[in-house]
This record gives C-alpha cells, sequence and structure tokens, in this order.
C-alpha cells in the first residue's frame, strides 16, 4: 500500500485518527450495551424470547465487527513511496529555430524549474504544432534532444482536451510512446493537452509521486501556454522532422 494522496483528502491527512475510528466505535458500543443492562435493571441472561436480548446480541455483534475492523486498520502500515535513480541524460534544449514567443520560451522555462524544485519531476518536454520545441531536464540516453514525437496518447489528449496521469508507467502497454524519448526508468508521466495543437509531457521518477495539486498546477500552466501561443505557427522544419541541426540545445551527460 502507497502513501495516498494527501494534498485536498482530509483522511489522507488524518490517517491515524480514521483508522482508529471503528476501534473507538466498537468500545463505545459494548460500554453502552453493559450501561444499558446496568441502568435498566434487566437480568443479565440472554433469553431469546426478549426483545432487549435480541437487540443487545445484534449490538455486539456490531460492536465486535467494529473492534476487529478497527484492528486491522490500525495494524496496516504504509509504503513510503520510493524515487528510483534515472539512467537518463540531462538536457536543457529549447529549439531557436522554432522561433518560440520570448514569453512562451520563459514560461517554459520557468514551468521547469519551477516543477523540478517542488515536485518529483525529472522530464519535461514540449510538442506543439507537430514540433518538439522543448526537453527539459533527463532524456533516453543517445536521444536527439528534439526528436520527441507525440503518440496515441498525447494525440488523444489534444483531441479530447483532457490530461492522462500514467501513475505507473512501467506497467502501462503504451509506455513505448514515451520511453522513446525519456528515460526507461521514468516510473510515471503527465500528459497535459496545450489547446488542441499541443502536449506538456512531464516525467517523473516516483510510481504515484505526482500529487493532484501538481497535476492541478501542471494543468494551469498548460493552458496559461495555451493562450501564450495563440496566434503562433510552428515552422515545420529542423530537428525532429527531416531537417539537420541548428537548433539551440545543450546536453550534460
Amino acid at each position: 500500500m502507497c502513501v495516498p494522496d494527501a494534498s485536498f483528502d482530509f483522511v489522507a491527512r488524518n490517517q491515524g485518527l480514521v483508522r482508529g475510528l471503528p476501534l473507538w466505535g466498537g468500545a463505545i458500543g459494548f460500554a453502552g450495551l453493559l450501561a444499558n443492562r446496568a441502568i435498566s435493571g434487566i437480568a443479565p441472561v440472554v433469553d431469546a424470547s426478549s426483545s432487549q436480548s435480541r437487540a443487545d446480541v445484534l449490538g455486539i455483534v456490531m460492536s465486535a465487527v467494529l473492534l476487529l475492523t478497527g484492528l486491522q486498520w490500525l495494524s496496516l502500515k504504509a509504503r513510503p513511496v520510493e524515487a528510483i535513480a534515472q539512467d537518463g541524460t540531462k538536457v536543457a534544449f529549447l529549439d531557436a529555430k522554432a522561433k518560440l514567443p520570448e514569453a512562451a520560451a520563459k514560461e517554459i522555462q520557468w514551468a521547469w524549474e519551477a516543477l523540478s524544485s517542488t515536485a518529483r519531476v525529472t522530464s519535461l518536454v514540449v510538442i506543439y504544432q507537430g514540433r518538439n520545441v522543448a526537453h527539459l531536464g533527463l532524456a533516453r540516453p543517445g536521444h536527439a534532444a528534439g526528436a520527441a514525437k507525440a503518440g496515441e496518447v498525447a494525440a488523444k489528449a489534444m483531441a479530447s482536451g483532457k490530461g492522462n496521469y500514467l501513475a505507473n508507467l512501467i506497467l502501462y502497454p503504451g509506455r513505448l510512446e514515451f520511453v522513446q524519448y525519456l528515460p526507461e526508468t521514468t516510473q510515471g508521466a503527465v500528459v497535459q493537452p496545450i489547446g488542441s495543437q499541443g502536449v506538456l509531457v512531464v516525467g517523473t521518477d516516483t510510481q504515484r509521486g505526482i500529487s493532484r495539486l501538481d497535476q492541478a498546477w501542471i494543468a494551469t500552466i498548460a493552458d496559461k501556454l495555451e493562450v501564450t501561443l495563440e496566434g503562433y505557427t510552428a515552422p515545420q522544419g529542423g530537428v525532429g522532422f527531416g531537417g539537420k541541426g541548428g537548433s539551440s540545445a545543450k546536453a550534460v551527460a
């Protein structure tokens, strides 16, 4: 069992209290039954013909179930989410030939710096109008910066306008789409559409390591990029489209 997302969930933030509730409920139930017998003066003998006795038996069973449930819940130990060492190559790629608006380039750079410093984010890829205009963080070893392409999952996200969080990428059948340009050890990915013409792909080194708050933040970044890129047309040439190098890219082994 993994540690639940505590971003919005009251239960996740108060696990100890919630797990102890059935135990307290069962104990209070037993105490109430005993107090009722003592105060009412009814003989502590089970009589099948007595409605009070039948009600007490039902109360005892329910209290016992609550006690056992509480003990079971308290015995559960949350397994902390573990980060997996990544085997990728560090890149800092912004396609100069794409001639991105200066505001968009700054927003992408800011988004990477913010996400990588506050969340379990190891890669950020922006594909717009079929062109890989940015790749920051880690890339698959030997992958040419700027050659990432949108696959089926990304295409569906753009068509539907809805993001997709692949919390356990290792088990996802379509992971090949992402490990073509992200490290093989990438544990999860967020695919967030930038309108109907682009997609923002965020990789992480941790299974289920992107919280709902992080996902909401990524969606907001994608929405802001959509507004900034409104009216922009990406040149259909250069790296990743059969052309030769020339885009500004930096890779660190």
